[in-house]
């Protein structure tokens, strides 16, 4: 086993010499195995190892006990030792889902924390080849495109922190083996044998019923995922290139892409731009929820003939499409709910109004201040009837745009200007007396127009708060 974890910290040069390396250690036999391994070679590569356990609670007495043992390995290999504890039951009671895929968050936040802490550069974790192979076939079971037939990364950048796997190459029967030998006994987790679990069901079930069909099978579906994570280092220089034709603009919890450029490039091509830019969205370790499924469900949201539509995707993730763009974005990113609505208000003067699609300045003035655009407006003060409203829209509202005879369905007004369906009860509309004076963003009426004889302007301006429709739109 040993030898082989050095070649893989050589081929993949996880470990630069003098690295300060935080190794996760569960007490299991993988983790300690690895903890023990490379604490023997640490001092040829100057490299300075501490441990951390996490402490997910979820096993009572047997837990407690895992992180005693972790301890008193530290303690007697003269290694430094953090201990973090997380309550993933109580975030499970509070907010509910996954356990396993909660516990793993929890878990690598705490990583984090422990690396933070003692200023570890790398993140050495105990995958070995045993687990690649059942996450390769995890993956084929939920379904998932060729960059999922990688599998785990050997080494990867996380957030400032560099993970590697020096046991991605090794058996477990190997590292079993290694435990024997050097007498290190460790903890074993009988959740590995729960059913309940897929990976178990996998393990104990599923690889056994292939290796009557062949014998390597695990050896085979191994290269499979070596040769797939060689051709995504290919791709994925191409596919970053791509993305930044594709993107049109980003925030922290959101991407925008230009639906005719997506649509330009291959299939391929689509699938893996829009695989890039739900991982960056994603915050689990391995993004493991970003599925084929999800890929292609936003493809054919991009492939329909409806200017708008959307698609709710896991991981608190949605896409919507708004004429030729398509957002997506953290489900908590959204400006508001779809629920919240304007409420009437009498217009301020001077003042500000805030509405769930953004905000009207309101002040006064001796000369217009700006040149008009769909989002500001001047009126002439003294020719206001009424003291003016701010209110929602309402089935039936019209305006009277200016130069226009006639007029139109503020609805209409909102498709033209396209503004996106789910925004359009979030815009106010601005009445003096029963007419349609203003929908800001889209159309000002003639009502009160300024005139050469005007001397009080009422100014109004108005600030998207998210998402302003693209009036470079065709």
């Amino acid at each position: 086993m040993l030898e082989q974890m050095k070649k893989t910290i050589q081929s993949h040069h996880m470990l630069p010499e003098g690295s300060s390396v935080l190794v996760g250690v569960s007490g299991g036999p993988d983790s300690i195995a690895l903890l023990h391994a490379l604490c023997r070679i640490a001092s040829s590569h100057r490299w300075k190892v501490a441990a951390v356990h996490v402490n997910h609670g979820l096993r009572g007495e047997n837990s407690q006990a895992d992180e005693k043992y972790v301890r008193t390995c530290c303690d007697r290999w003269e290694i430094p030792c953090e201990v973090e504890q997380v309550e993933v039951k109580k975030v499970i009671a509070q907010k509910g889902g996954n356990k396993q895929a909660l516990a793993r968050s929890l878990r690598y936040a705490a990583f984090l924390r422990a690396a933070q802490r003692i200023g570890a550069e790398c993140l050495a974790l105990a995958h070995q080849a045993d687990d690649q192979v059942e996450t390769l076939l995890m993956r084929l079971i939920r379904g998932t495109g060729p960059a999922g037939l990688a599998g785990i990364p050997a080494t990867r950048e996380w957030r400032g922190l560099r993970i590697v796997r020096p046991l991605l190459e090794v058996w477990r029967s190997d590292v079993e083996a290694y435990c024997t030998r050097y007498g290190l006994n460790p903890r074993l987790d009988e959740s590995n044998r729960d059913p309940s679990f897929t990976r178990s069901r996998i393990r104990h079930h599923l690889l056994p019923g292939l290796e009557s069909y062949n014998s390597r099978v695990k050896e085979a579906l191994f290269q499979l995922a070596h040769l797939a994570a060689d051709e995504e280092k290919y791709w994925k220089k191409i596919t970053e290139k791509e993305a930044l034709r594709v993107i049109t603009d980003s925030g922290q919890q959101w991407v925008e892409v230009d639906i005719g450029i997506l649509m330009e490039l291959g299939v391929a091509l689509q699938r893996r731009v829009i695989k890039l830019i739900l991982n960056c969205l994603e915050e689990d370790d391995e993004n493991e929820t970003v599925t084929l499924d999800a890929v292609e469900r936003i493809r054919r949201l991009a492939m329909s003939m409806d200017p708008s539509g959307e698609t709710s995707l896991p991981g608190g993730v949605r896409a919507e499409r708004i004429y030729q763009r398509l957002r997506i974005l953290k489900a908590a990113s959204a400006s508001w709910d779809e629920g919240e609505k304007v409420l009437p208000v009498r217009l301020p003067i001077p003042g500000e109004v805030r509405c769930p699609a953004g905000r009207i300045r309101v002040w006064t003035d001796s000369h217009p201040p700006f040149p008009l655009t769909k989002e500001r407006a001047v009126f002439d003060l003294d020719q206001l009837e009424t003291a003016p409203v701010v209110r929602p829209r309402r089935p039936g509202d019209r305006v009277r745009p200016l130069g226009m005879n006639g007029t139109k369905k503020v609805k209409e007004a909102l498709i033209d200007t396209k503004v996106p369906r789910r925004l359009r009860d979030g815009i106010p509309l601005l009445i003096c007396g029963e007419e349609v004076i203003w929908v800001p963003g889209v159309v000002r009426s003639g009502y009160a127009r300024v005139t050469d004889e005007t001397r009080r302007f009422l100014c109004l301006e108005w600030q998207w708060a998210n998402d302003a429709p693209d009036e470079g739109e065709p």
